[in-house]
């Protein structure tokens, strides 16, 4: 494969890993310019860890080279010197934090107990939802505002038209942070490996198996699913015992030789297929 097919071909495949993860961004309100420096940020220390070259050390104009990067950027960041995003540039979802943070603490938005009250949408007065939101500033809609807000758990619409903040307001669960742990270490360890494939001759290639049909009968999938779970679960715990046997902290007369992380993995996924003119 030419160098430019190989290059559509991962451009291709980047699309791909991105959808479900910029899902996941969007829904915890990581917007694209918090996104964009994470992504500069990331090209930086990969350039300086993996392009450095043998006989020199590695310099901002090399990693700008490599990056496409701009040299005083690449310089900020390495030494530390760049902000991260503002709140203001972060859209809908980083406004309305700051709103709900407003409410809370502004007193003309506090009730006599010094909790926040309820306010009107808009109703002419000075206080409402939306003089709320035009305090903060930005080009963002109130209603906009709003119904993020709503999203997230953090305000209830009444029926007469009012918002209030909700009792338990918007606290992230302990396990959906653990989940999303879960995502950055799973599917980093999976594209490795899938790298490292790319990168080496497959003599010395990874595991990198899989099963995929695409005309399963939604009502089988649940019998599936459970079927799945048990021989993969099964699959693991074999994977465990076998490993345990040659990790140096278990068993001290396991082979030695330099420290290596070694990951066995499995999961199971089923979607609807998109097709025209097929039931």
């Amino acid at each position: 494969m030419d160098n430019d097919r190989a290059k559509r071909a991962l451009i291709g495949a980047v699309r791909a890993i991105l959808r479900p993860l910029v899902r996941q961004l969007i829904a915890h309100g990581v917007t694209f310019p918090a996104f964009g420096q994470i992504a500069r940020e990331v090209y930086i220390d990969v350039g300086t860890r993996h392009f450095a070259l043998p006989f020199k050390k590695q310099t901002d104009s090399r990693v700008a080279l490599v990056t496409g990067i701009p040299r005083k950027e690449i310089g900020q960041i390495r030494r530390g010197q760049m902000p991260p995003p503002s709140e203001a540039a972060q859209g809908s979802h980083g406004l309305a934090m700051r709103t709900l943070r407003r409410w809370r603490s502004d007193a003309r938005y506090l009730d006599a107990e010094g909790s926040a009250r309820e306010l009107p949408y808009e109703d002419g007065k000075e206080v409402s939802f939306s003089s709320l939101v035009d305090d903060i500033g930005g080009d963002i809609p109130p209603r906009a505002v709003l119904d993020e807000l709503i999203r997230l758990g953090a305000v209830e619409l009444l029926p007469d038209g009012a918002v209030r903040v909700a009792e338990a307001g918007y606290v992230p669960a302990r396990e959906a942070e653990e989940k999303l742990r879960i995502l950055g270490e799973d599917a980093a360890e999976l594209i490795e490996a899938i790298s490292h494939n790319i990168e080496t001759p497959a003599s010395e290639a990874f595991l990198q198996r899989k099963v995929y049909y695409d005309n399963v009968g939604a009502l089988a999938v649940t019998e599936i699913r459970g079927k799945v779970r048990a021989a993969g679960g099964a699959f693991v715990q074999q994977m465990d015992e076998m490993l345990a046997r040659y990790d140096r902290d278990r068993n001290p007369a396991a082979a030695g030789g330099p420290r290596k992380r070694v990951v066995v993995g499995v999961y199971y996924l089923d979607q609807d297929v998109e097709t025209e003119g097929e039931e």
